[in-house]
């Protein structure tokens, strides 16, 4: 009898729903760090398609938090966690030390990783949950932690596609010295060619290097040809 009591009890536990307990701390953390990591994005993103998702996952998360508030005060004697845990404040941190498009990579990934957490979590405990007000949260929930998590992976593959089309820019040019065969009125002629203009002062140094003073774009620069035909503007 031992035995077979052992036998059917431990299936029984392997498939037992979260507790309500358990279910709460994780919503709430999830639901604090979708809200803090949006706020960073705000700040911190290069993308107004990111900004825009971070200020919807302010707003809808922000009203999840509410609402699992005043589920809690119907739903007996359960806390809910006021701060992140080391997991999450250790992503958090990673992701306030980033910005532009860096930032922009690792929130989107952070995003996805969280909604297909939360959207596990909310999806097990709205069919196996203990607590029926929670449960209830759970089923309300799922729908728009759904919207999110595709929204995500929308974001995500959006990102991957322009990063995959990024090319390497080219090395700035450096000028190198040797013997210059340009003469000035040459050197004058690459430099207007180069959209250069209001040359003055133009003289060849004791490197080979013609410099002097123009204009470009309305904006005055030293400028500097070399014995290749490079041009450098400081």
């Amino acid at each position: 009898m031992c035995a077979a009591t052992v036998c059917v009890l431990f299936p029984t536990i392997a498939l037992a729903a979260t507790s309500a307990q358990d279910f709460v701390s994780k919503a709430a953390v999830s639901n604090m760090f979708e809200i803090e990591s949006s706020k960073l994005a705000l700040k911190n993103a290069s993308n107004a398609d990111v900004k825009a998702f971070a200020q919807q996952m302010i707003d809808d998360h922000t009203k999840a938090g509410d609402e699992l508030k005043s589920t809690l005060a119907a739903a007996g004697n359960i806390q809910m966690p006021q701060a992140l845990d080391a997991a999450h404040k250790t992503s958090l941190d990673s992701l306030a030390g980033k910005s532009g498009a860096a930032f922009d990579d690792a929130y989107v990934a952070d995003q996805k990783k969280a909604h297909d957490e939360a959207v596990a979590l909310f999806t097990e405990y709205s069919t196996r949950g203990d607590n029926p007000q929670l449960k209830g949260f759970a089923g309300k929930t799922l729908p728009v932690l759904k919207m999110h998590q595709q929204h995500a992976q929308k974001l995500g593959a959006s990102a991957d596609t322009t990063s995959s089309s990024r090319q390497p820019t080219s090395a700035e040019p450096t000028l190198q010295e040797g013997a210059n065969s340009f003469t000035e009125g040459q050197a004058r002629d690459r430099l207007s060619a180069a959209g250069y203009a209001s040359i003055q002062g133009l003289a060849k140094d004791d490197k080979g290097i013609w410099r002097g003073n123009a204009t470009k774009n309305g904006k005055s620069v030293s400028v500097g040809l070399d014995y290749k035909g490079n041009i450098v503007a400081q």
